[in-house]
């Protein structure tokens, strides 16, 4: 075969490819149904090249990621030995039924990070056949990460808290104080506070955690810590700016947080909103 006949085959191909690759885009463009079985296909599409380069990176980054679990072990080590303290302790009966937690836990790997943007998502190799579902909310060694926001059958896309498009229900630890955390539109990677009344005493290094006024988050995981206090002449109170909790950069593992019965909880919420 001569070379002009090997270079007239590639160009044929070539054509046929940015054919069809136009004529997805324009179906994808006319369907909202459409665009996002598009969206669902990349993903997964993605995901699974991710997951196999991951797969290799993982093979020569085995020492840090054992690290990362060896000092994971460690802290939930400590924690069940304080359990066991407190249960020694305990005078009265404990009905096990009780202390039934209504949340499981989804453990996940992270397979790809976007960070950076306005935006930014990890992809994890837990989807719709693991029980992940969109809404649900993802946490790392007691700090939060981020939101569930796309689901294919295999994998899923987190929006970290580190987006313009979060907003978390959150408290001050040392007075239980409610706020609402946004990330900065001035810097990528870091958060604000707004309204904090005057009396309500905080200062730099201060924690701010989840609220656990809501159905993605338990209580008392760690959002971020404060990093800077503003006097909002204009609102009578102070702004608050924070660095989050997590290293986006260094993360590898995940936990998913599956509320158990949360649509019951959220068919009475709708319920409440209805009646008001």
């Amino acid at each position: 075969m001569t070379l002009i006949g090997i270079l007239s085959r590639l160009k044929t191909v070539a054509v046929f490819i940015v054919l069809e690759t136009l004529a997805l885009v324009i179906v994808s463009n006319k369907s909202v149904f459409q665009r996002s079985c598009a969206v669902q296909l990349s993903m997964e599409s993605s995901a699974f090249i991710y997951s196999k380069i991951n797969n290799i990176y993982s093979y020569f980054a085995l020492g840090s990621a054992n690290k990362e679990l060896s000092a994971y072990n460690a802290q939930l080590q400590n924690r069940i030995e304080q359990l066991q303290n407190a249960i020694g302790k305990q005078t009265e009966p404990i009905d096990s039924a009780y202390y039934d937690s209504y949340i499981t836990f989804i453990p996940a790997k992270v397979i790809n990070k976007s960070i950076g943007n306005i935006d930014n998502y990890f992809v994890l190799d837990r989807g719709r056949k693991d029980g992940v579902k969109e809404g649900f909310g993802v946490v790392s060694n007691g700090k939060v990460v981020g939101v569930v926001q796309y689901v294919s059958e295999n994998f899923s896309a987190v929006l970290l808290v580190a987006s313009s498009k979060m907003k978390l229900s959150g408290k001050i630890k040392k007075d239980n104080q409610l706020c609402t955390v946004i990330c900065s539109p001035k810097t990528i990677g870091k958060g604000e506070i707004y309204d904090i009344p005057h009396h309500v005493e905080v200062a730099v290094g201060d924690t701010i955690l989840t609220s656990g006024f809501s159905s993605i988050f338990p209580s008392d995981y760690i959002i971020g810590i404060v990093t800077g206090v503003k006097n909002n002449v204009a609102s009578a109170s102070n702004d608050l700016n924070i660095n989050y909790a997590i290293d986006f950069m260094r993360i590898n593992y995940v936990d998913i947080v599956d509320f158990r019965n949360i649509d019951e909880i959220n068919e009475i919420r709708n319920q409440i909103n209805i009646a008001e």
